[in-house]
């Protein structure tokens, strides 16, 4: 007789030795990081958590006063303990928790803790650090890089590269920036998209995506507009070189203003137009990022996933990720990605930001969408703690929605164990 087999063991197991890939960091490089005498008030609340403190009420030059290592740490302490108590039940501070649980073996950040944590923190901040942090504790095989770099650690990351000077130029000083980058002058809109495309040229062999992040500035829809059009945008900005030429000279008269995120939206439409050709042209998928943005006081509604139908109906051989789970379109995702071949959901940073609406949202693309179209998780720290502890949110609520659903009959053990694996895409 075969012994019975628990399967809820059997996908804490799998999901627990599951090497992870990785979709979205942002961390600053190991040698900026070990060159930083840390605590945990000046890392933990780079972002994130800091958001969340704004939001409970505490003020910009407060955060900037916890978040200073330059000032004695016990004064920050007493300006910030009034505030964690307030947030700390949030996604994003508990990751912090487990991470300082799991790596520095202190149970949680409490009056009690905070200067031992500090002197843990300042021990390992040395070389290897992100080894030991990523490969050995996290079990994350490969984490994509989202920090305009691409000279990385090659066993640690994969970066991508965003493109951003080209798509949002909106004055003349940012043409010449470009004529830097290019290596060559910017006369005519012709010579800017010559430009991008040599630069694109040069760079699509260290990377391994592109993304797109302008949701925090301006809708998602990019519409389709013509050369001309475009070419009208890039013809005023450049027209702005008369005024600089007579500045250059010692006269008294200020720079002319960048036109507006209105006026120069033909460019940034006919821009992202081109960055997505070049992409698809080179098999590079294209990372965007949909839902809720990072910090206070944004636009949602910007970054609704549906705004980019018109580029997932023209782009059919693109490959489309859609970052955060699209929270709160995360319905809509799933509806995307069900009808859309070229269209992926990535549940980057959403863990962390609700546990609970994470694993409701991944029951509910299991019953809509195939497995191999979800990516359960990308970091999307700026400090590697944060990558640690999200980990940990995110193995348990993917265990959990897999045993939920064995539980409920939905699907089979063995479905299970093979959608956990991370050949399936799922972490």
């Amino acid at each position: 007789m075969e012994p019975t087999v628990d399967p809820h063991e059997a996908i804490r197991k799998e999901i627990g030795r599951i090497r992870i890939i990785d979709t979205h960091e942002h961390l600053v490089s190991e040698q900026e990081r070990v060159a930083t005498e840390v605590d945990p008030l000046s890392q933990f609340f780079l972002h994130y958590a800091s958001s969340d403190l704004v939001s409970a009420g505490m003020s910009r030059e407060e955060l900037d006063f916890i978040r200073d290592p330059n000032k004695p740490l016990e004064k920050r302490w007493e300006r910030f303990a009034p505030y964690w108590e307030k947030i700390k039940n949030t996604g994003y501070a508990k990751a912090i928790n487990l991470a300082i649980e799991g790596l520095y073996g202190i149970e949680e950040l409490n009056e009690d803790t905070y200067v031992d944590l500090t002197w843990k923190m300042r021990k390992v901040n040395k070389e290897g650090l992100y080894r030991w942090v990523l490969k050995e504790r996290a079990g994350i095989e490969l984490s994509i890089l989202d920090d305009e770099r691409v000279d990385v650690d090659r066993s640690l990351f994969a970066p991508v590269l965003r493109f951003e000077e080209f798509i949002m130029v909106r004055d003349y000083l940012g043409l010449k920036e470009l004529e830097k980058i290019c290596g060559a002058p910017i006369h005519t809109f012709t010579d800017l998209l010559r430009g991008f495309r040599a630069y694109f040229e040069k760079s699509k062999e260290s990377i391994v995506g592109v993304k797109i992040g302008l949701a925090y500035s301006r809708p998602l829809r990019f519409e389709k507009v013509t050369f001309g059009e475009a070419e009208g945008v890039f013809n005023r900005i450049y027209s702005q070189r008369n005024f600089i030429k007579v500045w250059i000279r010692g006269h008294k008269l200020r720079t002319p203003a960048p036109l507006s995120m209105e006026e120069t939206r033909p460019l940034q439409d006919f821009m992202v137009h081109y960055l997505i050709q070049m992409a698809s042209k080179q098999g590079l998928p294209i990372q965007i990022h949909t839902g809720l943005q990072e910090g206070n006081a944004n636009i949602v509604r910007n970054s609704d996933p549906t705004l980019l139908t018109n580029l997932f109906l023209e782009y059919d051989q693109a490959r489309f990720d859609l970052f955060h789970a699209s929270y709160p379109y995360t319905s809509e995702a799933a509806v995307l990605a069900k009808n859309f071949q070229n269209v992926y959901l990535d549940m980057c940073w959403f863990h962390v930001v609700s546990p609970y609406k994470a694993r409701e949202t991944l029951k509910e693309w299991l019953d809509t969408v195939p497995s191999n179209k979800i990516l359960g998780f990308g970091g999307d720290y700026r400090f590697v703690e944060g990558v640690y502890g999200h980990s940990r949110i995110a193995r348990r609520n993917i265990a959990r929605v897999l045993m939920d659903s064995v539980d409920a009959g939905d699907m089979k053990l063995k479905e299970a164990l093979k959608i956990a694996d991370v050949k399936q895409g799922l972490a």
